[in-house]
C-alpha cells in the first residue's frame, strides 16, 4: 500500500481468512487493498502468484497457465534485473480438486497444507539449493483448476514418473468434506519441467 493510504480498511473476514494460514498482516492488508477488498480468491492470487495484476484478473476470461506463462516470460526478457542466463526458474503450482466445491476459507487452509507439505518434504530430500533459487527470484506460486480426485491423481503419478517434487493433501475431515478427500496437488519444479505436467490447467 502505497502512503497517503492511511483510511483503507481490510475486510475483516477476508483478512481473518489470510490470517489464518499464516500469512503476514501487512503482506495480507496490502493484497486487499490491491484486489478490491471483497474478494478472498483474488487476495491469495495475488499473494501466491506475486503478481501486482491481480485485481484485473477477475475482470478478464480465464487464461490457461501457458498463457500467464507467456506474459511471465516476456515481462522477465523486459527486466534488466533478470537478465542472467544461468538464472534457473523455478515455480510452485497448487492443483485444486473443484469437484469438492470447497468454501475459500478451506481452499486457502488446504493451499497452505499442500505449500507447507511440498516444502518440508523437499528440505528432508537435500533441495534447499533449488529452493533457495526459487526464493531468491520471487517464489513464483500458481493456483490452478483440478477436474477431480482421478484428475490429480493422474497428474501426480504423472509427476512422480517425471521426478518432479510433488505433494498430496488429504483432509483431516473436520470441516466441509469427508475424511481422506484429495483436495490440493502441489508440484515444484522449473518451469519447462512443471508444465508438462499442468501447463494445458486454467487458472482458478
Amino acid at each position: 500500500m502505497s502512503e497517503g493510504d492511511g483510511n483503507f480498511v481490510a475486510n475483516p473476514e477476508i483478512l481473518s481468512v489470510l490470517l489464518s494460514m499464516g500469512i503476514e498482516e501487512n503482506a495480507a492488508k496490502e493484497a486487499l487493498f490491491c484486489t478490491g477488498n471483497n474478494s478472498p480468491n483474488a487476495a491469495i492470487n495475488y499473494i501466491f502468484s506475486g503478481s501486482t495484476e491481480n485485481s484485473e484478473a477477475e475482470a478478464r476470461p480465464a487464461s490457461t497457465e501457458q498463457e500467464n506463462n507467456a506474459i511471465t516470460n516476456q515481462a522477465v526478457e523486459d527486466n534488466d534485473e533478470w537478465e542472467d542466463e544461468d538464472v534457473a526458474y523455478f515455480k510452485m503450482i497448487f492443483v485444486i480438486n473443484t469437484s469438492l466445491k470447497m468454501g475459500t476459507g478451506k481452499i486457502a487452509a488446504q493451499v497452505g497444507h499442500a505449500c507447507l507439505g511440498l516444502y518440508r518434504e523437499m528440505l528432508e530430500n537435500n533441495m534447499e539449493a533449488d529452493l533457495n533459487q526459487w526464493e531468491e527470484i520471487g517464489e513464483k506460486k500458481i493456483v490452478l483448476k483440478g477436474n477431480n480426485t482421478e484428475h490429480l491423481l493422474e497428474l501426480y503419478n504423472k509427476a512422480k514418473e517425471a521426478k518432479i517434487p510433488v505433494y498430496l493433501v488429504k483432509d483431516a475431515g473436520r470441516t466441509q468434506i469427508p475424511k481422506g478427500s484429495v483436495t490440493v496437488l502441489s508440484l515444484f519444479g522449473l518451469e519447462e519441467n512443471v508444465n508438462t505436467i499442468t501447463g494445458k490447467l486454467s487458472l482458478l
